[in-house]
């Protein structure tokens, strides 16, 4: 029996998931960008393209905002498929 297929998002929806769960989490916190990418150890050109939707998130980099953000990843996935459900990332 083979598992059943999920249809995927289009890539630039996930990467737009991802930036809103991000960008929505890090003003909770009332970071900035800047703080958020010395707390994660990333450029802030890399945490700036990824809030626009314009990067790739990598796994490990996932995980490193993810802990500067004070969450696992699978709560920052989490958030992400709230976005892309219309739910917003809360």
């Amino acid at each position: 029996m083979s598992p059943a297929r999920i249809k995927l998002p289009q890539q630039k929806d996930l990467r737009k998931a991802f930036a809103l769960a991000i960008e929505e989490r890090r003003t909770e916190l009332g970071l900035s960008q800047e703080r958020l990418a010395e707390l994660a150890d990333l450029s802030l050109s890399y945490v700036s393209l990824l809030e626009r939707g314009q990067r790739n998130l990598t796994v490990f980099s996932a995980a490193k905002l993810a802990a500067a953000l004070g969450m696992k990843v699978s709560e920052l996935v989490v958030r992400a498929e709230a976005v892309l459900k219309g739910q917003g990332a809360r």
